[in-house]
């Protein structure tokens, strides 16, 4: 035991050291700035009889920072808005019909527009009308861009606000248009971010256009969370570290997923809290949906703004965390993992059968040494050995903890889960695994092979109270095929939920809700209702001998509490000291729980079932 203690030590330290350059950006990294939509607000402003400008003095005041501006579509100006206007023409080189785009004669910077529409669609000549005529008919651009919103732009630099700006999608043959024009208006105005809009980025499959100019501009990129549109990905793997992640909620999911008001604040906050969002767009309500005024808009604001400030953070314009000061892996890291990888394989196969013994502590060390130094070289080792060691991790930590049925093995095993999780984070703290760019496939395996693993192990070891071969060899009983049915369907729900915030019934999110006020960090649903409970309910049946041929149920739902532990310190983009107090909360939280639960299984739930056991015979 001394050993161990000392080797877990060891990999605590190495982790730490690791970890801190981790812990001392996070803290750095504490600017969240607010934005939005600027045709909303003007919108909103006009409806309500406030002036654009006296109404973004008053956003700027109350918490916004930023200001969202889109490159009109075709759509949009054949709707009457911007500063241009489209009319069926023929084309005088072909005679074929075409689109006349005209500027408007009273539009401000009347000039830069005209140079703007002809560098749009690559017209070289200028007859001096202000206009152009293209070749394609208006219903083919109704999804390209036309012109930048010089209404935003402008009201954006008369209230200094930053701005974040939306290059639409181009016509094939006119690809590389996106990047130049995002170019143009960098030049004239104070573009401090953009990011594509449209189904997919403007020249996909071939997104280096815009990269590039993010690079030679320095102007980062906003990386949209759980946003489906084709190619961004690319686009941020090639802007990186120029990528700074932006949450937002459409008006289509709010109205489909009937998000309140005061739900969509907390799911903001909570983007900025549990998982280091910088930028948070803040929509007012879908139109014809409420009595919906400027001043409930600003009164939002300010409600999200006091929210933020609350957690710690300052209502400033952020930086991209990676674009001045990068983390790297360290050997330290390497060996912490390694550690952790080889003791949980070595000790799932001792409880498997092999032999206990120096010479194969010897091996099992010698393996740890050459794959941390293997690891600290190759990346693709390093992703698979981090991809198996998180599952190992878990199965290792749900055993102890189930070790003799001793419910006070629970703080052991849940301080080799920590440990265990603080290596997992301290390898992979890098930016491509913190901005979400690489996927760490240890989140889905752990979900996946513990059970696996402890069932393998139970039947083994017949504490399932049958071996394989008669668990095989029998009719299964009606009981145990529900029990199956049941696990089947948990874990499939598990694995869909995870890493998907937006699949949550609603007595869940309320109960997460109640959760994060009362607790800062919430713990995890796995933990608090499933994992802890279940071992002192296991406890429970086993010194009761109770229902031994269900108990593999409750042994499951060990795992997948342990499972969430380990994944939480996977989650590489939330704050480690946010983490480590999460499933401090879980583990006190999961321990109540599980004991009320204990008392009705004793108190209520035997007692009935001896009472109806005689009616039903």
């Amino acid at each position: 035991m001394t050993k161990k203690i000392l080797l877990f030590a060891c990999v605590l330290v190495c982790s730490c050291y690791a970890l801190w350059p981790r812990v001392e950006l996070e803290r750095e990294n504490n600017n969240v700035a607010i934005l939005a939509d600027y045709r909303e607000v003007a919108t909103l402003a006009r409806n309500s009889g406030v002036g654009v400008d006296e109404a973004l003095a008053i956003l700027k005041a109350n918490g916004i920072r930023g200001l969202m501006v889109s490159e009109l579509l075709g759509d949009n100006i054949d709707r009457g808005i911007g500063q241009a206007e489209m009319k069926t023409a023929k084309n005088p080189d072909t005679g074929l019909e075409g689109t006349r785009i005209t500027i408007m004669p009273n539009a401000p910077e009347k000039e830069l527009l005209n140079k703007w529409l002809h560098t749009r669609f690559n017209i070289t000549d200028d007859d001096g009308t202000n206009s152009i005529i293209l070749t394609m008919p208006s219903n083919m651009l109704r999804n390209s861009g036309m012109l930048p919103d010089i209404d935003g732009l402008l009201a954006a630099k008369r209230s200094e606000l930053k701005i974040f700006y939306r290059p639409a999608p181009s016509p094939g043959h006119l690809s590389d248009r996106a990047s130049i024009m995002l170019r143009e208006v960098h030049a004239h105005y104070p573009v401090s971010v953009f990011t594509p809009s449209g189904e997919y980025v403007s020249g996909y499959p071939d997104v280096s256009r815009l990269a590039n100019a993010s690079r030679e501009l320095g102007l980062p990129v906003a990386m949209v969370e759980f946003s489906r549109q084709v190619g961004e990905p690319q686009l941020n793997a090639l802007a990186s570290p120029l990528v700074m992640p932006l949450h937002s909620v459409t008006n289509e999911e709010m109205t489909a997923r009937r998000i309140s008001r005061s739900a969509l604040r907390d799911r903001l906050i909570r983007a900025a809290v549990e998982r280091s969002v910088r930028l948070l767009l803040l929509r007012t309500a879908p139109p014809n949906t409420s009595n919906f005024t400027f001043r409930d808009f600003a009164q939002e604001v300010k409600l999200l703004g006091e929210g933020l400030k609350s957690h710690g953070f300052n209502l400033a314009w952020p930086s991209p965390v990676f674009a001045n000061k990068t983390l790297h892996t360290n050997i330290f890291a390497a060996l912490a993992m390694s550690i952790v990888f080889a003791f949980s394989l070595y000790c799932w196969l001792v409880r498997m059968g092999m032999n206990d013994s120096m010479k194969a502590r010897a091996v099992f060390g010698v393996v740890a040494l050459v794959l941390c130094v293997v690891m600290y070289r190759v990346s693709f080792v390093a992703r698979v050995v981090g991809a198996f060691t998180a599952p190992l991790i878990a199965t290792e930590a749900a055993l102890l903890a189930m070790d003799g049925n001793n419910s006070r093995k629970i703080i052991p095993a849940f301080l080799f889960a920590v440990v265990g999780g603080l290596a997992l984070a301290s390898f992979f703290s890098v930016a491509d695994y913190m901005l979400r760019l690489r996927t760490f496939s240890g989140v889905k395996l752990t979900l996946i092979l513990p059970p696996l693993l402890v069932i393998l192990h139970d039947l083994k070891k017949r504490i399932h109270p049958e071996s394989v071969t008669q668990f095989l060899s029998r009719p299964p009983l009606w009981g145990e095929l529900m029990i199956i049915l049941v696990l089947l369907a948990g874990v499939g729900l598990i694995i869909f939920r995870s890493g998907n915030v937006a699949f949550i019934p609603g007595f869940e999110a309320r109960i997460r809700e109640v959760l994060e006020r009362v607790l800062i960090a919430r713990p995890r649903t796995r933990e608090v209702f499933v994992g802890y409970p279940s071992i002192l309910l296991l406890s429970f049946l086993v010194r009761k001998k109770l229902f031994a041929h269900y108990r593999e149920i409750f042994r499951i739902g060990v795992v997948l509490g342990f499972s969430s532990v380990v994944n939480s310190f996977c989650h590489f983009h939330t704050p480690i000291t946010l983490i480590l107090l999460r499933e401090v909360n879980g583990l006190w939280t999961g321990l109540i729980v599980g004991v009320v639960l204990v008392a009705l299984v004793k108190f209520v739930v035997l007692p009935l079932l001896r009472a109806v056991r005689p009616i039903m015979s």
